[in-house]
């Protein structure tokens, strides 16, 4: 686990191809790169560790939802704002229309372009508070 402050990303992706590529492209940029599989594991590290710069979040996850995991992050304390890039393999439609009303600052369509994707990391992600 990475200390609290250092440049962490959190990327909560169910498909290990797209994570991997993720996590691989991120790293090369300097930023440590935290993965998880699926909402549950996603909501418990949202509840035990420190806030990240940036979370990449999947719309379709196993067990627990991005869109639940976006009132998770609101509700964590440190954790709400934490800007959030939402990955979809749908084009804009209602859960994302909703994602960015609560505070999501992008949405990325899948397949993610690397040049997309790193100017969302490049604009959004912070240092957390």
């Amino acid at each position: 686990m990475s200390e609290a402050g250092a440049k962490t990303i959190v990327v909560v992706e169910d498909d290990d191809q797209t994570a991997i590529w993720i996590q691989r492209m991120l790293e090369k940029d300097g930023w440590i790169v935290r993965t998880v599989p699926d909402g549950k594991s996603a909501k418990a590290l949202i509840s035990g560790s420190p806030p990240p710069w940036l979370v990449t979040l999947d719309i379709a996850l196993p067990d627990v939802s991005g869109i639940e995991l976006i009132l998770h992050i609101k509700d964590s304390p440190g954790w709400q704002g934490v800007p959030i890039v939402m990955v979809t393999a749908t084009p804009k439609d209602e859960n994302v229309n909703w994602a960015v009303k609560q505070g999501a600052k992008a949405y990325l369509v899948k397949p993610l372009q690397q040049d997309e994707l790193r100017a969302a990391v490049q604009r959004y992600a912070r240092k957390p508070s």
